[in-house]
């Protein structure tokens, strides 16, 4: 049988090839794979791949998978059954300036993959990259399943879809995990449980949420009084590595939910984030966004250590890590789910980054939402969400505004259309404090901006 070929752009990002490579490995019954590495980094793609082979041989795997590097995409594409973009344009180096310059401008924010100025910081630097790659992949491999996880997610899926005329998906663990959350913290088993929902990636209210078939918020309501019993710990708010999820763990989350009848995904580290102007100097429950709750020089420093375990299994500095094979949590978690969906067509429910297209009435067709999704061998198609309530669809609505005049600007060039961005993201309300924050952070990030540093540019 001829094999399947996918092309993963971004492999350098090493956690996430190992994790497909890992689970690929494992699941026989998927049968037999070409995986083409792609990365602009020679260094990280050498890791990536040489850690890949020498996973393929410790499985003993090879008659099975196969593995490639390449610097080229052009070289990658052709033939391919799918693609995959996990790409972080100026990785972790570049997410630190964004959280650096943010702070000396007051502005103190958890996570910045998504919104507030250093989610647009992300934005202006990812979508044009993000849009030139999918009119590779619309051109050289048409037919191919097109899978992204790049954030900003919302961003990156409608800049594709609308510039480049890309069928992509866009796929968050974010919404999975929270589900098994919410089972975890009613002591019932993931499998038996069930959600709908809607939003947008990182905002995604779970509206509806059954064990068995019947409705669980009651469920959830007895475990969160039985919980109101005991002192909260302060360990808990704020903390990115709890392993045991209480609801006090989210005190913002859940007072969404007692608002408007919908948790919301993916907890208090992202949900924050869509509502700056609560958080005034970053205060969050007697800590600071991004400092002591939430810290994003610890999550970069985690980060940091794991890719430099992996390098150092990759040269053969210390053994390989086989333990990878045993566990399967990691943002590839979903992916392999799904193509095994597409490929037995099971039409299994995922939650799926896609345009509207008139699934939840009120919001805009071409803004993309974060859905249930069918996964069918003619591809995932989203599910009609027509009951989400009108105060939650306000909020994703102001929340689009900030996202498509980010959008525009990237792929322009146009400085002021950013301060415009920033303003309407909410994180920063006076013009002047708009306009410096955003001439700081691209001049912070001007190796990954020329469209900001055109001649001419009187600011640049």
């Amino acid at each position: 049988m001829t094999p399947r070929t996918i092309v993963l752009i971004g492999a350098g990002s090493a956690v996430f090839t190992r994790g497909l490579l890992a689970d690929l490995i494992s699941a026989d019954d998927l049968g037999s794979w070409e995986i083409r590495l792609v990365d602009v980094d020679e260094i990280a793609l050498g890791v990536a791949t040489r850690l890949a082979q020498l996973m393929i041989d410790a499985r003993e795997a090879g008659e099975r998978i196969s593995v490639s590097g390449t610097t080229d995409r052009s070289e990658a594409l052709p033939g391919a059954d799918f693609v995959v973009t996990c790409i972080g344009i100026g990785g972790r180096d570049a997410w630190l300036r964004d959280h650096q310059t943010c702070q000396a401008h007051g502005i103190f924010q958890p996570v910045g993959d998504s919104v507030m100025p250093g989610g647009i910081s992300r934005l202006l630097r990812t979508v044009p990259v993000m849009v030139e790659v999918a009119k590779d992949v619309t051109r050289l491999a048409p037919d191919a399943m097109f899978f992204n996880y790049s954030n900003p997610m919302t961003a990156n899926v409608m800049a594709m879809t609308l510039h480049a005329g890309a069928e992509v998906v866009g796929l968050c663990h974010g919404m999975h995990h929270v589900q098994h959350e919410l089972a975890q913290l009613i002591d019932v088993p993931f499998e038996r449980t069930s959600t709908l929902y809607a939003g947008i990636n990182h905002l995604t209210f779970i509206y509806d949420f059954r064990v068995d078939g019947q409705d669980a918020w009651p469920l959830v309501a007895a475990k969160r009084a039985e919980e109101a019993q005991r002192p909260p710990d302060p360990d808990q708010i704020g903390n990115i590595f709890v392993e045991r999820i209480a609801a006090a763990q989210n005190p913002f989350s859940w007072s969404l939910y007692d608002t408007y009848g919908a948790y919301p995904a993916a907890n208090d580290r992202h949900v924050t984030e869509f509502f700056p102007q609560r958080w005034p100097g970053g205060a969050y429950y007697g800590k600071t966004l991004g400092v002591d709750a939430f810290s994003v020089p610890e999550i970069l420093e985690w980060g940091e250590n794991r890719y430099q375990s992996m390098k150092a299994q990759a040269e053969g500095r210390i053994p390989l890590d086989e333990s990878i094979f045993g566990r399967s949590t990691g943002e590839q978690e979903q992916l392999i789910a799904i193509l095994r969906s597409v490929l037995t067509d099971r039409r299994e429910m995922f939650s799926v980054n896609v345009l509207n297209k008139g699934a939840v009435p009120g919001l805009p067709d071409d803004a993309a939402l974060e859905l249930p999704g069918v996964a069918t061998a003619r591809g995932l198609r989203a599910i009609q969400v027509p009951d989400l309530s009108e105060p939650i669809k306000a909020i994703l609505a102001q929340r689009l505004v900030s996202v498509r005049l980010a959008v525009e600007a990237a792929l322009t060039g146009d400085r002021d259309l950013v301060v415009e961005a920033m303003i309407a993201d909410g994180a920063v309300t006076d013009p002047a404090a708009a306009r410096d924050l955003t001439d700081a952070l691209i001049g912070a990030q001007a190796a990954y901006l020329p469209r900001f540093h055109h001649e001419g540019d009187r600011r640049a």
